[in-house]
């Protein structure tokens, strides 16, 4: 029994990571005339875009193509409380 117990356990410590959620905002402009930035936060992931340099046509093939990435297993997020 004990040992059943420890194996349920470790099922549970294996469980698959957590996925991040990935946006992208467009936005009027970035410091210093980037076009694109990077801002995390545990669980996502948020692209910040001018306007000035992608359009909605752009952001919006770009957030399905990250969405897929992360779908597939291609991006993984490793903060503190992932499991």
């Amino acid at each position: 029994m004990a040992d059943e117990d420890t194996q349920q356990g470790d099922d549970e410590s294996q469980e698959a990571p957590l996925q991040p959620e990935i946006r992208m905002e467009l936005v009027g402009s970035l410091p210093g005339g980037r076009a694109i930035a990077g801002v995390e936060q545990e669980g996502s992931f948020t692209w910040l875009a001018s306007k000035e340099h992608i359009s909605e046509q752009a952001r919006g093939e770009l957030v399905e193509l990250f969405q897929q990435i992360v779908r597939e297993g291609w991006w993984a997020q490793n903060w503190p409380d992932a499991r």
